[in-house]
């Protein structure tokens, strides 16, 4: 007797103008290899788990922000799928402006019990439908401060690479598709179909944070030429002691007033703008040469190195030794790369002191 062939789960793939053409190729690729590439692979008959289509608003092709022209199989009113996945989107406000009637059909799907996946800063899209609103979601590290401002009612968790909230997925940057796409075909399929699908891509499955990944964008943008003084403040004498009460009095407030202010501006107190000013220098050290730790932890205003180090676990998501064997690299053969000489950490401290 014939095997029974599998129900495809049909997964519609949104494409939009100007969105990075691999939030809507990648996870097509991904989903539609499931039941075939293992297979061809261990020479057993595909059975394709997958039912993938492109589909755009109005079933014209769409134009990537490289000019990559994708060609769907159909508009968006004409699919019916059990899961859509959502594009990144490199401006939301024009995304919004554009595709109202995209939000409207998402909402629309949603409530007849269709999941919603978005890619990267495709939350942002995501949320504009109100569905998040009260529930977990995550994006790409450059854009949270953007989505935090537009979404206050989502509980956004900016160091997740992926989010579950029930019908509802989010992931973090662009490759995410790579790491949202799996995931799902976990959660649809079982374990062992990811897991064979992780192996045929050279996946490490189960990756969950992005926040190796994450650079502290430092917030200049926020109109306070007070703050954005003491933050340059900050930047420039990050290897030295700072006296905060001092540095307060100087620039005429008082200690607490300081804190609401800065922390009003930037999101973060003094103490963790610095913090995470020096965790970023260590980062860029680690990566960049081979001193020691305690070296490091020096130079960055850290006479004990536990303490830094307890610092770099919160907020890059691995240890020191864990962040240099992974994004340390030595110079290609061929090729001379000095490294920068550390600057003395007797330099540049005037503006500490009144």
């Amino acid at each position: 007797m014939n095997k029974p062939k599998t129900k495809k789960i049909r997964v519609a793939i949104l494409a939009l103008d100007d969105v990075p053409v691999t939030t809507v190729t990648g996870p097509h690729d991904v989903f539609a290899q499931v039941g075939v590439q293992w297979q061809m692979v261990n020479h057993v008959q595909p059975d394709p788990r997958f039912e993938v289509e492109i589909i755009t608003p109005d079933g014209l092709p769409v134009r990537a922000f490289n000019d990559v022209i994708i060609t769907p199989h159909r508009a968006m009113s004409d699919s019916t799928p059990d899961l859509i996945t959502i594009p990144g989107v490199l401006d939301i406000e024009q995304a919004v402006a554009k595709y109202g009637r995209v939000i409207e059909w998402l909402q629309e799907q949603h409530a007849q019990g269709i999941l919603l996946a978005a890619i990267c800063t495709g939350s942002m899209l995501l949320a504009e439908t109100g569905l998040l609103n009260g529930k977990i979601a995550t994006t790409h590290w450059g854009w949270v401060d953007l989505f935090r401002k537009r979404y206050p009612e989502v509980l956004l968790k900016p160091d997740e690479l992926i989010t579950d909230a029930g019908d509802l997925f989010c992931s973090g940057a662009f490759n995410s598709f790579l790491d949202l796409s799996i995931y799902l075909v976990e959660k649809l399929c079982g374990l062992e179909t990811a897991s064979h699908c992780a192996k045929v891509l050279i996946h490490d499955i189960g990756r969950s944070s992005q926040a190796p990944y994450t650079t502290f964008c430092q917030q200049h943008d926020h109109g306070d030429a007070m703050i954005i003084e003491l933050q340059n403040i900050l930047e420039r004498n990050f290897s030295h002691p700072v006296d905060f009460n001092r540095l307060a009095k100087k620039h005429g407030m008082g200690r607490r007033t300081l804190e609401r202010r800065f922390k009003k501006a930037t999101g973060n107190t003094p103490l963790e703008y610095l913090q995470r000013v020096r965790v970023e220098q260590a980062k860029t050290l680690l990566e960049s040469g081979h001193r020691s730790f305690d070296e490091i932890s020096f130079h960055v205003g850290y006479e004990d190195s536990g303490f830094l180090r307890k610092l770099f676990a919160k907020h890059a998501g691995l240890l020191p030794s864990e962040y240099r064997a992974r994004f340390s690299r030595k110079p290609l053969k061929n090729f001379k790369v000095e490294e920068n000489s550390l600057e003395s950490s007797h330099e540049r401290n005037n503006d500490l002191n009144p």
